[in-house]
């Protein structure tokens, strides 16, 4: 039986429970959360133990795992400690507040022997693993540009949120929801050399961070990812369109407000007429946190890198920093290349 800590008890810690729950041979032993009525609440509801100082947590006899759900500046010290205990550790994104921090927190997982993941689960919705399948059978042929859309209107009192607050936060939604993004282009176009970005604040009253910011990658061969994430998009959306020599696939929605996941995916004519187009609808839940967390343990069990690795989180934030970079300059601004090396043999 695998004892998991969730360390931070909000939405996402609930859903992250949830998944546990669902897992077999997985139990939730123990909730940590400042607020520790929000703790209680939700360890209660699973069988749990609570405590509002997650230090706690790293000496719990029967945990193995680690989760971190706490506001991203809480990421490296709670991931750090929990590694150096021993834990394996699942930080959601952005793996930290800059590359700074996350490779610190890679450090402690090299010196540990432990596996550190960075939670991107849009690489496990259905549409992107359709796509995925697609474009290593090679259906697009070489991959030209993506381009990509994705955002929501906040709420009511957003400018309150954490995420508005950059001290907790880091950045704005290029780094809070853009960092999805990022990941996505990496993962299924390539590895981005140069980036362009401006990162407007147009509505919310945020002191410092952005609400919207577009964005231009450029890889080393030329391809091209044109981006805009945002704060602003009234009416939730996500498409994402991956463009190649022989045609190109179209994926959209994600759950809840952002509608079903759907993918189409279309074949150029050989007279250039209109595409012929073939549609693969996801109508069930997302499932999406599910099949991270199967990888996860996988990976822990075969002592490998996990897809979405902390090495992943670390060249988002490249991108993120290198971004930011370049909003200041308003000039193009080049990414470190080159892998870093993660883990030690384990």
């Amino acid at each position: 039986m695998i004892g998991v800590a969730i360390i931070g008890a909000g939405n996402v810690g609930r859903i992250r429970a949830g998944v546990i729950r669902r897992s077999p041979n997985c139990r939730l032993r123990i909730v940590a959360d400042t607020e520790v009525t929000r703790a209680e609440t939700l360890a209660r509801e699973f069988e749990a133990e609570a405590t509002s100082d997650w230090i706690e947590v790293l000496d719990y006899p029967e945990v193995d795992v680690v989760v971190v759900c706490t506001p991203t500046k809480f990421h490296g010290e709670a991931a750090r400690n929990s590694l150096l205990h021993g834990k394996h550790v699942l930080c959601e994104k952005p793996l930290a507040r800059s590359v700074a921090e996350a490779e610190e927190m890679l450090s402690a997982a090299e010196q540990a022997g432990r596996i550190l993941k960075t939670g991107f689960n849009y690489r496990h919705m259905a549409h992107v693993r359709k796509a995925k399948d697609l474009l290593d059978a090679g259906a697009l042929g070489p991959l030209y540009f993506v381009r990509c859309t994705y955002g929501h209107g906040g709420r009511p009192g957003y400018e309150k949120s954490w995420c508005a607050d950059q001290d907790l936060s880091g950045g704005g939604v290029l780094l809070e929801q853009g960092i999805h993004i990022l990941d996505l282009v990496r993962y299924l176009l390539g590895e981005p050399a140069q980036v362009m970005a401006q990162t407007p604040r147009f509505f919310w009253n945020f002191p410092v961070v952005e609400d919207n910011c577009f964005l231009l990658l450029r890889t080393e061969s030329s391809q091209i990812a044109q981006i805009h994430v945002s704060w602003t998009q009234w009416v939730n959306v996500l498409s994402f369109e991956i463009f190649g020599r022989d045609g190109y696939v179209h994926l959209t929605g994600r759950d809840g407000h952002y509608g079903a996941q759907r993918l189409v995916w279309g074949q150029r004519q050989e007279n250039h007429g209109r595409p012929k187009e073939q549609g693969f609808d996801f109508p069930a839940s997302d499932d999406s946190w599910e099949q991270e967390w199967k990888e996860f343990l996988d990976a822990i069990r075969a002592k490998r890198e996990p897809l979405g690795c902390a090495e992943d989180g670390l060249r988002a934030l490249y991108l993120v920093e290198a971004a930011y970079r370049s909003a200041q300059s308003q000039e193009w601004v080049g990414v470190p290349q080159g892998a870093r090396t993660v883990g030690s043999q384990r």
